[in-house]
């Protein structure tokens, strides 16, 4: 997408995202997950956005980094971690190249609901992998949040689907798929008599197999996958995972 970078996403999304996506996941399941595999050690969210799982790790008294490319997400998070007497480490930069470190490493480094696949090749997945092992704790843990896709279903071209229809506001949501890339594009488009915003995102989706491989190939192994942060057991029906790489020592 011609005039799309790392930093694009949130730029356009930080003024609405609370609302539309703060419950787009269950906070408390995660949270405490997390807690639980950190065990009192530092954490480092990357893709942090607004803070919506930081400000709450940090509230469970565990040294949080959070890193992302957008000036006005983090400007957002410093806010909400203000309001609640808690630190946030904030870092602003592509989370492709982690460069964040503290000494010893990491123990948990959290990639939360889809972040991963915002980096919108294999080539940036991949040194995001690399760098996070480089990251971690020996026996720190990477715990990546994904949808499961169905590259069967997914069919080449565009969609338009309208979200809202208000008498003085229309959202549609503005969609491209091309399976072969294994890339959507796609753009919320608000129509009110004052104007037009374009909020634009990007993907590129992995199945569950090929996140595996990279993360060999990165220098971490699966130690666990699950259905979902409360640990339920992942099947062929699941429509999400949360799975824990840990650092093979390569």
């Amino acid at each position: 997408m011609e005039g799309f970078d790392a930093a694009t996403y949130g730029e356009r999304f930080a003024d609405v995202y609370d609302e539309w996506y703060g419950a787009v996941s269950d906070v408390t399941a995660t949270v405490d997950a997390v807690a639980a595999l950190a065990g009192g050690r530092p954490v480092l969210e990357l893709g942090v956005g607004t803070g919506r799982l930081a400000v709450p790790l940090a509230e469970r008294a565990l040294e949080v980094h959070g890193m992302d490319a957008s000036a006005a997400m983090l400007e957002r998070l410093a806010t909400k971690a203000a309001a609640a007497g808690v630190t946030v480490h904030a870092h602003r930069g592509d989370f492709a190249d982690v460069d964040v470190a503290v000494p010893g490493g990491f123990a948990v480094v959290l990639v939360a609901f889809n972040t991963l696949f915002n980096l919108t090749d294999t080539g940036a997945q991949r040194r995001c992998l690399a760098a996070v092992a480089r990251r971690l704790a020996p026996d720190g843990v990477l715990a990546v949040e994904a949808f499961v896709p169905e590259p069967d279903s997914v069919a080449p071209g565009g969609a338009v689907t309208p979200t809202v229809i208000e008498a003085d506001r229309v959202v549609l949501q503005v969609t491209q798929s091309d399976p072969e890339a294994q890339t959507i594009t796609g753009s919320v488009v608000s129509i009110t008599e004052a104007g037009i915003r374009l909020r634009p995102w990007r993907i590129r989706w992995a199945t569950p197999d090929e996140l595996d491989a990279m993360a060999t190939d990165a220098g971490l192994a699966r130690a666990e996958r699950w259905g979902d942060w409360d640990r339920r057991p992942f099947d062929d029906d699941s429509p999400k995972h949360v799975t824990l790489y840990r650092p093979t020592g390569q």
